[in-house]
């Protein structure tokens, strides 16, 4: 929301569909026609399409203008019409799992750069859980975050990591417009007053199924923002979140509640017991005393019911 304030640059909802692409399609040479009509019914039919809010009659003509075009240049038809739409000269895209093709990406566009934000992995799991996308796991809810990190140091090991820059999620809500400068000159780009006013766009640009999702984007950013975890997640959940990410914890410095080297064979049992109880030969009995379990409960709860109503 904040690059989008910004008066030269836009930022569609998230796409995804570049996934299915440059798996199937070459980013090095001009697409055939076969290729082009299964490219566009790939865009056009992936569930995410009706949110770009352009016709599949209005970008199949626009395709249909091009000569020989590479991948790049049929996807960019998308972010074109937005930049026209808004009056704007640059685009950006906001799709996480995005990270895992930034190598492609790289070779499709010489000239892009890419930010990469970085929270806590306590409070990334404490805000999965609050968005409704929640595990019965705790780490399940980092899984994610996981995935990202390690295809963010792989790439920065890799000839691109000059065109990645790292920001905290810390220092973006606590340093906003200090913040959003580094941003800029990182992209090229002068820092604008009114991107610390994204709140007034944020109707416009987030699609109404998603809002409930997105609902705190609305408000003003501020330190409660932060270290969530220490005030709204019990001590066992701190402490399964952390047996399966306290490493990476550690490597980014954040806080660990268990800290002390002492736990870490705990964590570890923690961890053997958990993939033995997530393998496929005790899921059925792990779910089946799971179902018992809670029809005890439930014979409890009636049978106290009764005794209640009896006095």
């Amino acid at each position: 929301m904040m690059l989008a304030a910004h008066s030269r640059l836009t930022i569609p909802p998230e796409t995804w569909f570049l996934l299915p692409l440059v798996s199937r399609f070459s980013v090095d040479r001009p697409l055939n026609p076969d290729e082009i009509d299964a490219a566009v019914s790939i865009i056009t039919g992936h569930r995410r399409w009706p949110d770009m809010k352009i016709s599949t009659q209005e970008f199949r003509g626009a395709v249909s203008q091009l000569t020989r075009p590479y991948l790049r240049d049929l996807v960019e038809v998308v972010y074109r019409w937005h930049m026209q739409a808004e009056g704007k000269v640059r685009w950006g895209d906001k799709t996480p799992p995005y990270i895992a093709i930034l190598p492609e990406l790289a070779r499709m566009y010489p000239d892009s750069r890419f930010i990469h934000i970085i929270r806590d992995g306590h409070d990334v799991a404490k805000s999965v859980v609050n968005a409704e996308w929640a595990d019965r796991w705790w780490h399940h809810n980092c899984q994610d975050w996981i995935r990202a990190l390690d295809f963010h140091w792989r790439w920065m090991r890799s000839d691109i990591r000059d065109r990645i820059l790292e920001v905290r999620y810390e220092k973006l809500v606590l340093e906003t417009e200090a913040t959003l400068k580094e941003i800029c000159r990182f992209i090229d780009e002068e820092f604008e007053p009114g991107m610390l006013a994204w709140e007034r766009q944020v109707d416009q640009l987030v699609p109404s199924r998603l809002m409930i999702f997105h609902l705190k984007l609305k408000q003003r950013i501020g330190p409660e923002g932060i270290s969530r975890w220490k005030r709204e997640m019990t001590a066992r959940q701190i402490f399964y979140t952390e047996a399966f990410i306290g490493s990476y914890l550690r490597r980014l410095g954040y806080e660990r509640h268990y800290a002390s080297p002492l736990w870490r064979p705990v964590f570890a049992l923690t961890r053997w017991l958990y993939r033995a109880l997530a393998s496929p030969a005790l899921k059925g009995p792990v779910r089946a005393a799971g179902y018992l379990r809670r029809r005890i409960r439930a014979r409890r709860g009636s049978a106290g019911c009764a005794d209640s109503s009896s006095n």
